[in-house]
């Protein structure tokens, strides 16, 4: 009897802490795919569309941004809220003024769109333009949303 009380008790503690596990799991599947798609995009602008632009290889050019777009109409997404850990550089603030940071990450889609525009053109001066404005962790479109929310670019953070 007392064990059969005992099992039922512990039965249901395990039951009470399973939405909990599957939540913690499904906000490291967010970080973890946010993570990704911002590490490929970084890739992306800081090698393959660097040596794209100097081999005038236009048809990566134009992928790698259209890559980049894709990233960026998930990015929002990938944000709920809540989802952060211990090693997380996501900023707080995201989380505050949603607004804004969704768009941010619309800017940084527009010029990636205008980026692929300019490769399909084979237009270099644009490419040029529009590579500048992408930028990168610091600079840029990118640069722009990383200033404000990333914690490790945040001064005084």
């Amino acid at each position: 009897m007392i064990r059969g009380r005992f099992l039922a008790i512990a039965v249901g503690v395990l039951l009470s802490e399973l939405p909990t596990s599957f939540q913690v799991f499904a906000q490291q599947e967010m970080i973890d795919k946010r993570k990704a798609i911002m590490r490929a995009n970084n890739d992306a602008v800081s090698k393959s569309i660097k040596k794209a632009v100097e081999e005038k290889d236009y048809a990566t050019i134009e992928l790698k941004a259209k890559d980049i777009m894709t990233g960026m109409d998930a990015i929002p997404n990938l944000f709920p809220p809540g989802s952060t850990d211990e090693k997380s550089r996501a900023h707080p603030d995201i989380w505050v003024k949603t607004d804004d940071f969704k768009n941010k990450a619309l800017a940084a889609r527009k010029v990636a769109e205008a980026l692929t525009k300019a490769a399909a053109a084979k237009n270099d001066e644009q490419i040029n333009v529009k590579v500048k404005e992408l930028g990168n962790n610091r600079e840029g479109a990118c640069g722009d949303c990383h200033k404000i929310y990333r914690t490790d670019f945040r001064k005084g953070s």
